[in-house]
């Protein structure tokens, strides 16, 4: 009987030390970062002030579910403004047209889009990719460390905001 009561107390010391090893050394599953929610109203993001930084692309993609604009920069990581607005106008307050029913108002800042010498930094030509959701991107200005564009859709249904890095981006989906 002494003899099965050691060997249960050693059975038990095992166990309990295995299972101490485990809860130490666990290997979980890295953690996905979840994309933020749809949603329609506006999303600010203020950075402090530091160099601008410098948009060197804008692209377009359809993805399943939504579709999505993204701005690339090179530098550190801009503030941003988006909302949905009645009419996009540049910074002179002249109307920017653009296909869809419904528009949004996209601003970086502090940002720039164009070199010293007045030169635009990306190609600014409007992309019309009339996907379900996303109809039109258009170049709205670069005025005092502020980049807007605006962005049409088909309608007012919900966007979100990701910050990306390596490179730099900002993508703004759509559905």
């Amino acid at each position: 009987m002494r003899t099965m009561g050691k060997g249960l107390v050693l059975v038990l010391a095992v166990a309990f030390l295995a299972g101490a090893w485990q809860a130490r050394h666990r290997r979980d599953p890295p953690a996905t970062r979840s994309a933020p929610p749809f949603a329609t109203a506006p999303v600010e993001r203020d950075r402090p002030s530091r160099p601008a930084s410098e948009l060197i692309s804008v692209r377009t993609a359809r993805h399943d579910g939504y579709d999505r604009v993204l701005f690339t920069f090179r530098g550190s990581m801009p503030g941003y403004r988006v909302r949905y607005v009645s009419q996009v106008t540049d910074e002179a307050g002249r109307r920017v047209p653009l296909r869809g029913r419904a528009f949004m108002a996209v601003a970086f800042q502090p940002a720039r889009a164009r070199d010293p010498g007045g030169a635009t930094t990306f190609r600014t030509g409007g992309l019309s990719p009339d996907f379900p959701s996303l109809r039109q991107v258009r170049f709205a200005g670069d005025f005092e460390g502020r980049v807007s564009f605006g962005v049409g859709v088909a309608d007012r249904g919900g966007f979100r905001i990701s910050e990306l890095r390596d490179p730099v981006r900002v993508a703004v989906d759509v559905r």
